[in-house]
């Protein structure tokens, strides 16, 4: 193994994977499509498994992810289209309503360039607009915007919601789908409850007759978390919510899971390169970087395994070590122990939960991105 390198773990992707649909679709009773983040994790052969295997659309947020998309060779009818900036490229905006993409719009500028470029819509009913609403004054302390304001999606208190119903309207497209994917700290049952809530009061203030609601991601998945919602209790609030106004044989529910699916889906292996004793702490220094596997550098331990460690288990243990990364860096540290085995030169690593905003954040910042491999 040539480290240091990520491992993606296709089986435990599509478990994850089936977990999801498993407890949407029993939930919703209708039709049910879920939506690959490349935000998420970029990869391209996971993206092309999402698709093929799975059956999975590809959603993108940006107009380079939308070309990346079209350069893996995805047709645009098979991809979703979100995001604040679609019309900082309008050659992006024009070739997914051309080709039949779900986009979903999420201001008035991206209402006003589809109403001037009717004649391009190739399927007005993939034709959707993202919500903002006041979520933080519903689920208090739970979004990430906090007691700001949210930038994206178009607002239903100051009325922009309903001239953007009106400027669709006007040009005899009616709105088919509503997005309602927002970012919250907690992730809690309650903050979908209150986004499903909002769709169907809104599908009646407005008259919709929605062809398909997009939820959007942000839910615990791939991991059973002690107190966290299960994948089956996300369903039943949400669909419990959209049935009060929609007819799940009438209308496509959307799901983009990212994190949930991807991140237990990769690990990160890196050799150590030496140990040296500084005043009674053992320092470990790795041949990755934190960097790989923490982006931000967030200051946790991250968790890993020794079971690529034949001896491990007979080794003598150190009072204090900390595995450190390969930058010059002084916060480039994997993890901060106490009583642990101790390890030595070549050993190899393998640190969980990998696969989220991981490798779609790596960069030639003093390093080069790490090598991708494939487990089925």
């Amino acid at each position: 193994m040539n480290t240091p390198c990520y491992t993606i773990h296709l089986d435990i992707f599509e478990k994850n994977c089936r977990e999801v649909m498993d407890a949407f679709e029993e939930a919703w009773g209708g039709r049910v499509e879920y939506g690959y983040s490349v935000k998420t994790n970029h990869d391209a052969g996971l993206m092309k498994y999402a698709h093929a295997k799975l059956g999975w659309f590809i959603e993108t947020v940006s107009p380079d992810e939308l070309e990346l998309a079209f350069n893996l060779g995805f047709d645009a009818e098979n991809i979703i289209f979100n995001g604040p900036c679609k019309c900082s490229r309008q050659d992006a905006l024009i070739n997914a309503i051309r080709g039949g993409a779900y986009v979903n719009l999420d201001n008035l500028d991206d209402v006003s360039f589809v109403c001037g470029h009717v004649s391009d819509v190739r399927d007005a009913s993939r034709i959707g607009i993202r919500v903002n609403y006041n979520l933080e004054a519903e689920c208090p302390g739970e979004t990430t915007a906090g007691e700001s304001v949210s930038r994206f999606g178009i607002d239903v208190e100051n009325k922009d919601f309903a001239r953007a119903v009106d400027m669709l309207r006007s040009v005899g497209i009616e709105p088919a789908g509503l997005h309602m994917h927002t970012s919250t700290r907690s992730r809690s049952a309650a903050v979908f409850t209150s986004l499903a809530r909002k769709a169907a009061q809104l599908v009646n203030d407005y008259g919709l007759k929605l062809h398909f609601v997009d939820m959007g991601g942000g839910y615990f998945g791939g991991q059973k978390v002690e107190g966290k919602p299960s994948l089956e209790q996300y369903a039943h609030v949400i669909t419990r919510e959209l049935k009060k106004a929609l007819n799940p044989e009438m209308t496509t529910l959307i799901l983009e899971p990212g994190a949930s699916v991807i991140a237990t889906s990769v690990t990160y292996e890196t050799s150590v390169l030496s140990v040296r004793d500084i005043r009674g702490t053992k320092i470990v220094t790795m041949d990755g970087t934190l960097l790989h596997v923490n982006p931000f550098m967030a200051h946790r331990n991250q968790p890993y395994s020794t079971s690529l460690i034949a001896d491990y288990d007979a080794r003598p243990v150190d009072e204090h070590q900390i595995i450190c990364g390969c930058t010059c860096m002084e916060n480039d540290r994997f993890a901060d122990e106490h009583s642990v085995r101790r390890l030595e030169p070549g050993d190899v690593l393998s640190f969980r939960f990998a696969g989220a905003y991981t490798m779609a954040f790596n960069s030639n910042f003093i390093v080069n991105p790490a090598e991708v491999n494939y487990e089925f």
